[in-house]
């Protein structure tokens, strides 16, 4: 499995593979046509940013099932969708701030991020892997 990152050196952002304490520097287009430099950098020493730069993030709401049998709630007949700006993105050790206008519960939830590196409509199923260009970890706020 090849572990991307994008990250944030000295001013700079780049983006390359992780192997142990290092990252492997690439150039391009992470999607399409990335190529190794041959420059490493230490982990240490770049701050790591969100591992992408999505213009937004279908999310699905409702999907899970047992929670919504816990919270009486009846499973939706198709799956509901909704979107995420690409502001509410943050990378690893940011801040999730509460606006300050809003004192109620934060409700948050782990959820697999499922990144895909092609422009695509109407995938079947069977195709669908085709445009999957890896998995994120996300913690829905």
């Amino acid at each position: 499995m090849t572990l991307w990152a994008r990250y944030d050196h000295q001013g700079n952002t780049g983006f390359g593979t992780v192997e142990a304490d290092t990252i492997s520097v690439h150039e391009g287009d992470m999607f399409a046509t990335p190529n190794a430099t041959g420059v490493s950098l230490a982990l240490g020493d770049v701050k790591l940013l969100a591992p992408c730069e999505p213009s937004k993030m279908v999310a699905l709401w409702n999907n899970f099932h047992a929670l919504a049998a816990k919270m009486d709630m009846p499973e939706p007949d198709e799956p509901l969708y909704f979107l995420k700006a690409s502001n509410s993105f943050l990378g690893p050790d940011e801040l999730i701030q509460r606006p300050k206008s809003y004192d109620g519960k934060v409700v948050y939830e782990g959820e697999l991020g499922i990144v895909i590196g092609k422009q695509c409509k109407n995938v079947s199923e069977a195709d669908a892997e085709g445009f999957i260009f890896g998995y994120t970890c996300i913690n829905d706020v």
